[in-house]
């Protein structure tokens, strides 16, 4: 008999810890990831995972609707649960692309066979192609003209009969040897650009600047186009059309060096209540919320999720934020640990609920692991009980 009555307070108890508010923000953060495993095929890699988190969050705000708490909470955790692994599963799940390569036709090469002296010995076959002769003769007369530098071109056809051709693919079927095929001024065996003129500074090959702006080709990332030359990144030829990369072209943004929004000429807002630094969104209050629970109070915490929520708009470079729930040393370390992640999510959907793109942010609690001032004054403890917005990725 005792033992079923202390089975009935313990269920009591149970189902007096998960409230609706918690339930309803943590079906939020719910909803976050059911779309985020949609928009990555899940329905492809996940569909029993996907439509598993589907119902079971719309049981469990069913359950909460008709005052069930506890059944609430059970298909709250396996919505929770089965998104997760949507997410996890369709991770990798894009189409595959087939890339079909078109089969090139084939090259015949056509060779036409010639005979300039009308010997009868194609020129092919011919060691002498300008002077007839017999088939006997390999199509050389019977007495061949001498080849006195003995490059192959006979005497009557070579410019140079005491200087060999060199051979090198410029002019060989004149004899004569060119040594400085583009004429340069350096010898062909030291110019690493032979046939096209160049100076000695660039090893013979010429200097190539197709974009003019100042910057050779070789040492020009964007060859094509001409830097702008605005004292930002001017040193790889490429122009930089928006500096601070906030959406803004640099000549119509009155701080080109900052991001700022739009509709503050591409300079930074100012705000009353939150600062943006390099690492963190700083808030200047602190967000308030209920004693022991997770929900938001006061009109000043709305204030300040309004700028936090303004502040992520106005700057798209910060890719995600972590929310951060934090608590003082009072209590069971479980307890704060599960009531600092609750805070972290209701901030969290507050901030959705403001229009901020859920795949920005990440809710998360610490609970009293990390504490910023002493535990054993109350303003310490003060300290301690804190929301912070660290920039998690830019």
């Amino acid at each position: 008999m005792i033992r079923r009555a202390c089975l009935v307070f313990s269920s009591l108890l149970v189902a007096s810890c998960h409230s609706g508010p918690q339930i309803r923000a943590s079906g939020d953060i719910i909803k976050t990831d059911i779309e985020r495993a949609r928009r990555s095929n899940a329905l492809r890699c996940a569909p029993r995972e996907l439509a598993s988190a589907e119902a079971n969050l719309d049981f469990a705000l069913g359950e909460l609707d008709e005052g069930n708490s506890q059944r609430a909470y059970e298909h709250i955790t396996e919505a929770e649960a089965m998104a997760k692994k949507a997410v996890a599963l369709s991770r990798d799940c894009a189409p595959r692309q087939v890339v079909v390569k078109e089969q090139q036709p084939q090259l015949v090469v056509k060779i036409e066979e010639t005979d300039k002296d009308g010997d009868t010995v194609l020129d092919k076959d011919d060691q002498c192609p300008s002077l007839p002769g017999p088939v006997e003769n390999k199509g050389c007369p019977v007495e061949a003209p001498k080849d006195r530098d003995g490059d192959g071109i006979f005497d009557p056809s070579d410019h140079c009969v005491d200087q060999p051709e060199d051979f090198d693919g410029f002019q060989d079927e004149d004899g004569c040897p060119d040594p400085d095929n583009d004429n340069d001024g350096i010898l062909d065996t030291a110019d690493k650009c032979p046939n096209e003129a160049g100076p000695m500074q660039n090893l013979g090959c010429p200097i190539l600047d197709k974009d003019g702006d100042g910057l050779n080709d070789d040492k020009d990332k964007c060859p094509n186009e001409p830097e702008d030359k605005d004292g930002f990144e001017d040193e790889d030829g490429c122009p930089d059309l928006d500096n601070d990369a906030d959406g803004l072209p640099d000549d119509r943004d009155d701080c080109p060096m900052v991001p700022g929004p739009v509709d503050n000429k591409g300079c930074p807002r100012k705000y009353s209540l939150v600062a943006v630094t390099k690492d963190r969104i700083e808030i200047k209050k602190q967000i308030k919320f209920a004693t022991g629970s997770a929900k938001i109070v006061g009109a000043e915490s709305e204030k300040i999720l309004d700028e936090v929520a303004l502040a992520l708009k106005d700057n798209a470079q910060i890719k995600k934020v972590r929310v951060e729930g934090h608590t003082d040393s009072v209590g069971d370390d479980a307890k704060n640990l599960k009531l600092s992640q609750n805070r972290a999510n209701s901030v969290m959907s507050a901030l959705i609920k403001r229009g901020v793109d859920p795949v920005r942010m990440e809710a998360t609690g610490y609970g009293e692991t990390k504490p910023i001032a002493s535990n054993s004054t109350a303003a310490g403890k003060a300290e301690n009980r804190r929301t912070e917005f660290n920039i998690a990725e830019q």
